[in-house]
């Protein structure tokens, strides 16, 4: 427990210096008048596990890893206070970001505008979104481990093994009991599988 609570003090020790740091750049761009035309994106890569799921950091397909946050501010464009669940992948922000610029987005490219969301107008959530990571240190020793999840489900596999981890997230949101051996649940895997 005391090592738990160690983590926990040095994670908010962490939040909080780059909350007054994020807070110092603003002040520094609202006085040269910078924030007048701006928008100020905040996400992380990861998250971490904390003591969830018996691990410290993230290494794992828990919801606390690649379930990240994202926070865009600009005063007068954005309604605040606005909250968005369904799915995307960080790259659909390049998409808004170019838009916001003015700058034609690539027909090429496989992200999905995240600025019609953002800006509280209709917008199509992914179907699924994926992750994946190269190597599995803390549960199987995996060299590679993916991730795909629906809206209601996540599938992670892991490269060269027989096994998995099948989540229903409707039903067990902290993700608790796998259900990748389970023959009720096949077509669900077989599905995230594909």
């Amino acid at each position: 427990p005391d090592q738990i609570h160690r983590l926990w003090a040095y994670y908010l020790a962490n939040v909080a210096m780059i909350d007054t740091k994020i807070g110092e750049l603003l002040e520094a761009l609202a006085a040269r008048g910078y924030l007048d035309n701006a928008v100020v994106f905040l996400a992380s890569d990861h998250g971490d596990c904390m003591g969830d799921h018996g691990q410290i950091q993230k290494w794992s397909m828990y919801e606390e890893i690649p379930r990240v946050p994202l926070v865009a501010w600009s005063p007068g464009r954005f309604g605040a206070g606005r909250r968005e669940d369904r799915l995307c992948q960080l790259f659909d922000l390049g998409p808004a970001i170019l838009e916001l610029a003015g700058c034609d987005v690539p027909e090429s490219f496989e992200a999905k505008s995240l600025l019609p969301a953002m800006e509280g107008r209709s917008w199509t959530p992914r179907s699924h979104v994926f992750c994946e990571q190269a190597g599995d240190v803390n549960l199987t020793g995996a060299s590679f481990i993916t991730m795909v999840r629906s809206a209601t489900h996540k599938l992670v596999h892991f490269r060269g093994l027989d096994e998995g981890q099948l989540f229903d997230l409707e039903a067990d949101p902290r993700e608790l009991n796998t259900l990748w051996d389970s023959p009720a649940h096949a077509p669900v895997q077989q599905e995230l599988l594909g």
